[in-house]
């Protein structure tokens, strides 16, 4: 009977109602289950919540790339502008001179002559030429020897002062109006000297700007 009491005693229920097992796993879930918790809210919390750091918005970063990727394109856009504006001047302003500086000379060269070397010179004036000019130079040029071997004048010519009054640099075309001093010489020695104001059309080539035309100014149109 003893045994059976023992047994009863061993496997049965607290007469006081209590469970150890409960007791056990209350226990257990006591300090284990405080020191797992602490640790799940530790890794689930984040960082600036564990450490108390302050944290920026996210959403304050986009704003600051977005405004600075406006400044930068601003920016870049504004020195193309000024950049290909700049080059654009820099290539009128080239032609100008060019277109200039080659009228003046042209001028010179269509201006003077030297009667010992007639041919030469009528070589040099077409040289300066192009276009319908040159052509005209051709047809005239026995009838122009014959003319200036008769009068047996040089002349030597000089551009006082000259001003481009029209440039085109995408069709390569240019008008020009001078002053010229021109002084002859004839047979006799008698130098005279002449002054002649004239307008000249030019266009550019391949061997660079050339005289198309050229014409002198009118008495009436030189006064005013």
């Amino acid at each position: 009977m003893s045994t059976d009491v023992q047994g009863r005693a061993d496997t049965g229920p607290d007469p006081t109602g209590e469970d150890p097992g409960a007791d056990e796993a209350a226990a257990g879930g006591g300090v284990a289950g405080e020191h797992v918790a602490d640790e799940e809210a530790a890794a689930g919390a984040p960082s600036g919540e564990a450490t108390g750091a302050p944290q920026r918005p996210r959403g304050a970063v986009w704003p600051a790339v977005a405004l600075l990727a406006a400044l930068l394109f601003c920016a870049a856009s504004a020195w193309l502008y000024w950049s290909a504006h700049t080059d654009e001047d820099l290539v009128y302003s080239r032609a100008r001179d060019q277109a200039l500086a080659a009228g003046r000379t042209h001028l010179a060269t269509l201006n003077s002559i030297d009667a010992q070397h007639i041919a030469a010179g009528l070589r040099e004036w077409r040289e300066a030429t192009t276009g319908p000019l040159r052509d005209q130079l051709r047809r005239d040029e026995n009838k122009s020897a014959d003319t200036l071997r008769e009068r047996g004048t040089s002349a030597r010519a000089r551009v006082t002062d000259a001003a481009l009054t029209g440039l085109d640099d995408t069709a390569g075309t240019a008008e020009l109006i001078a002053t010229v001093r021109i002084t002859t010489t004839t047979r006799s020695g008698a130098p005279a000297a002449d002054r002649k104001r004239m307008t000249a059309g030019l266009e550019r080539t391949d061997d660079g700007w050339k005289l198309t035309s050229l014409a002198p100014v009118p008495v009436g149109e030189e006064r005013r």
